[in-house]
């Protein structure tokens, strides 16, 4: 990987940015102690992530809110619990309140000065990823969601458009390096492409699998936090 020619980063969101089991712990957690929900609230998310993925391979497409609302009520039946429609469509709503990871902003903040230009591919429709957006500085130049595309990563569709709108910006593929916390949605359609791919592992020395969808594709590089990464990258355009 170069990165004395990177001119532009781009990134997953959620997950990678923004920190997505916080965020639906943060409303499953106060969810399931004014329920009376018996199960774990980490069993019941892992079932969600199930749902997730299974409800992004769907056809015709169906938008993310939708997939949120249908994935969790199939997560809570699956650990024998009920859900109501009201609370279904809370948890729809809470994208943009999910929380930033604590070198998120400092990061882009970092990458900004540096004069690159700054990408997000998402699975989330654009509606969610404004109140994430704001919640990011506005730092974001290029941002790429599903509902736009069509499609869910790991379709390469979504990183096809990408690299196509990066192009009509003058940043070809060999000047984009794309950082992510997902194997399966980013990691592995990303090097299909040709593509460097920075594995970020959120997950290091956190118990249990959150959202992740478990995959063995290997990154060009692994760094466990966005200020190692940021620093090696200075380290090699100095």
């Amino acid at each position: 990987m170069q990165l004395r020619h990177i001119k532009a980063v781009t990134f997953d969101c959620y997950g990678t940015l923004i920190d997505w089991d916080t965020g639906v712990a943060n409303v499953l957690g106060p969810w399931a102690v004014r329920t009376g929900f018996v199960g774990t609230v980490s069993d019941l998310i892992a079932a969600f992530a199930v749902r997730q993925q299974a409800q992004q391979r769907l056809q015709p497409f169906k938008g993310y809110r939708s997939i949120l609302r249908d994935a969790l009520a199939e997560a809570v039946d699956s650990v024998g619990g009920a859900i109501s429609r009201s609370d279904l469509d809370a948890f729809a709503d809470s994208v943009g309140d999910w929380p930033a990871f604590p070198d998120t902003i400092d990061a882009l903040r970092h990458l900004k000065a540096a004069g690159l230009h700054i990408g997000v591919l998402s699975n989330v429709d654009s509606a969610s990823f404004e109140a994430t957006h704001r919640r990011l500085g506005g730092l974001i130049d290029t941002v790429i969601t599903a509902d736009e595309v069509g499609a869910y990563k790991p379709d390469l569709k979504m990183f096809q458009t990408l690299l196509r709108v990066l192009d009509g910006r003058g940043i070809s593929r060999q000047h984009v390096v794309h950082l992510a916390q997902s194997r399966f949605h980013d990691v592995a359609p990303a090097r299909e492409l040709g593509l460097d791919v920075v594995w970020i592992d959120r997950r290091h020395g956190r118990p249990g699998h959150g959202i992740a969808v478990a995959s063995a594709a290997e990154p060009t590089a692994r760094f466990a936090h966005l200020e190692a990464f940021c620093a090696t990258l200075a380290t090699k355009a100095a």
